[in-house]
């Protein structure tokens, strides 16, 4: 009876400490903008970021560091720590450089901006709201913390903004309402300005690493303490703000505590184990190890064969990996945490997405007086189904993502083998069903992907309503298309915001809403969706549905999507209007060597579907012709099936 009644606690306790493993998913992204191009450097904000990564870093957290950030580059690491960020408790975006407010909005501004434009706004920025809406998608608390209230320093002051253009009159950041459980703090007080300070790090950060190590304190309770020291350093003239609709309580920085798992008759294997054993021995079990771990599988067991079980080893984390999360079943792990011997067997570590350098980590190993320590590398590595069949701009992906004409042959087999190795993650399903698609095997691919949908892939609930407005493998239904876009929109994937803001704005299956089909389709392009990007410039260019028409705007997000698919992009300039030819402005793309002064667009007709194979050529469907689009139109995604890539008026 007494075993019985043991078995049962040991089995509450583990559950138990699954929960609070899951519980403890915490993921930071840290950006610090000092080296502006167009506008006077930034003092602060670089040392700002290396300072607060190193905050969170020691609060047991997996940072997402980006220093001096360029628009593209931003995206590119915004779209990782979102990957990483999926199924999170607790997503925190920290950014310290130039940011300010138009027409009550706020946006941060990357390095390479100049804003010389009306239009420059929307492409060469990033609208807070965007940042707020896709964590909302990801995780159950949401904490943005702005280290941006600094004047405007651009001299234009008039941009547009969806179809409006707005004139800027307001100084530091406009106030923010966030959703439920979230937590926006800014450096000063609404429409105020932040100051640099004297030292390396801004009154602001230096203040939030000093005050967010304190052990067990809710985040309120910190910025509360902030706030203070802020007010004190500044004499009054800066003085912290935040908007918060937190239900759950936050606390940063745990206290150090005991492992909740201690080994199982500890005092036994003490018997068993000699107790004079060496730390040599101990080290060298440890010591040139090199393991490799997958990507975008979550923890991954070291599986490390300790040779000393009992009390007597005791192990310090000496050198914890740069990037990814360490970790035990119960506890994540942080710099300087010490374990048992008996917990290193159970010693788990997870990538970090986008980042494939191995990492190291040190341990110092002690028993009584005696000390060594010992290091191993940990290597990651990406998937053959990732590398295979992975998609361009996939929320939930881990790799840059191949159109559907680039995956190869060997894919099916690659991404069957990952499903088999991973059943439970819903990516490789997808991947598969993406692969099945280019071999032709429609029933088996649309049951894959439907697999990976009813996991919660989103991207698969996009390509359902791709398949569904297509009619590929059935008949076409708009209707259950856009329902399906509308769903996925919804959780934050740039295609199907984009297909589902073009059914609004023209009116295609659904009722005509132009005012949120160009807000979704602003949304996709800001995330990096080249499609949006060439309807937008459609849609400016000629002026529809009461949006005015702007070449100049339109030209603008032709030059944004020049520069995310180099020369790639110039055979997407002929999707456009009716008329032969079109004189726009003068500009340079970074990829192309000579003077653009005009765009031939060309006509093209509509190829007809190849038999039995679906991967489609990159041929632009011509606006205003009926059927699918034949082609999936660059790292913006495989296809809009609204739009044809390049944005069929409807």
């Amino acid at each position: 009876m007494l075993r019985r009644y043991a078995f049962l606690a040991a089995l509450i306790l583990v559950s138990l400490s699954t929960f609070d493993a899951r519980a403890d998913r915490r993921i930071a992204l840290v950006i610090g903008n000092s080296q502006y191009r167009e506008i006077p450097a930034l003092k602060n904000p670089d040392k700002d970021a290396e300072d607060v990564s190193n905050t969170f870093r020691q609060a047991g957290f997996d940072v997402f560091v980006a220093k001096d950030v360029t628009k593209l580059q931003f995206e590119e690491k915004f779209r990782n720590y979102l990957a990483a960020a999926d199924g999170a408790d607790l997503a925190v975006v920290y950014y310290s450089g130039h940011g300010f407010q138009i027409g009550g909005e706020n946006f941060l501004i990357p390095v390479d901006a100049s804003l010389t434009d009306a239009a420059d706004m929307e492409v060469q920025t990033i609208r807070l709201n965007d940042v707020l809406q896709q964590l909302r998608t990801k995780s159950k608390i949401q904490v943005i913390i702005l280290d941006a209230c600094r004047n405007d320093p651009f001299p234009r002051k008039d941009y547009w903004l969806r179809d409006q253009l707005i004139v800027s009159g307001g100084t530091g950041l406009a106030q923010v309402t966030g959703s439920q459980n979230a937590l926006i703090a800014f450096a000063t007080e609404p429409g105020a300005v932040a100051y640099d300070g004297s030292g390396d790090l801004s009154p602001f950060s230096s203040a939030f690493s000093r005050r967010a190590l304190a052990p067990n304190q809710e985040i309120q309770s910190v910025m509360a303490a902030v706030r203070r020291d802020v007010v004190k350093a500044t004499n009054g003239r800066q003085v912290p703000w935040e908007n918060s609709s937190l239900i759950d309580d936050v606390v940063l920085m745990r206290a150090p505590g005991q492992s909740t798992l201690p080994a199982p008759d500890a005092q036994q294997n003490q018997q068993v184990v000699e107790r004079g054993i060496r730390v040599a021995t101990a080290a060298e079990a440890l010591d040139n190890r090199d393991i490799n771990i997958p990507v975008g599988v979550g923890p991954v067991a070291l599986k490390l064969d300790f040779p000393a079980k009992n009390d007597s080893i005791s192990l310090k984390l000496a050198g914890y990996p740069a990037v990814g999360t360490l970790s035990l079943p119960d506890r994540v792990l942080s710099p300087q945490s010490s374990l048992m011997a008996a917990e290193v067997g159970q010693l788990r570590y997870e990538p970090q997405i986008g980042s494939a350098a191995p990492v190291e980590i040190d341990f110092q190993i002690r028993a009584g007086n005696a000390s060594k320590r010992a290091t191993m590398k940990l290597s990651p590595s990406v998937d053959a189904c990732d590398q295979a069949a992975g998609e361009p701009l996939d929320p939930q992906g881990v790799v840059s993502g191949r159109l559907e004409n680039e995956i190869a042959d060997g894919a099916v087999g690659a991404c069957k083998a990952a499903v088999r190795a991973y059943p439970d993650i819903a990516r490789f399903r997808y991947q598969l069903g993406r692969a099945l698609l280019v071999a032709g095997n429609i029933d088996e691919a649309r049951k894959a992907i439907q697999e990976a949908s009813d996991k919660g892939h989103v991207r698969a609930i996009y390509e359902l309503g791709h398949l569904a407005s297509s009619g590929i493998g059935g008949v076409v239904n708009a209707t259950q298309g856009n329902g399906f876009y509308s769903q996925a929109s919804d959780r934050g994937d740039p295609y199907a915001m984009n297909a589902w803001g073009h059914a609004l704005f023209n009116g295609v299956g659904v009722q005509r809403d132009t005012g949120k089909g160009l807000d979704l389709m602003l949304t996709a392009a800001a995330m990096g969706n080249i499609s949006a990007m060439n309807d937008l410039a459609m849609i400016f260019n000629e002026g529809r549905n009461g949006v005015p028409a702007d070449p100049a705007r339109a030209l603008a997000f032709l030059k944004a999507g020049i520069e995310r698919q180099e020369a790639y992009s110039m055979g997407i300039l002929g999707l456009a209007p009716k008329r032969s030819t079109v004189t726009v402005a003068a500009c340079t793309p970074k990829v192309v060597t000579k003077i653009i002064t005009k765009i031939k667009l060309i006509r093209t007709p509509v190829p007809k579907a190849p038999p039995p194979k679906i991967a489609k050529p990159r041929v632009p469907i011509v606006p205003g012709e009926t059927g699918s689009a034949p082609w999936r139109g660059g790292n913006s995604g495989d296809h809009d099936s609204n739009t044809g890539g390049g944005g069929n008026p409807g």
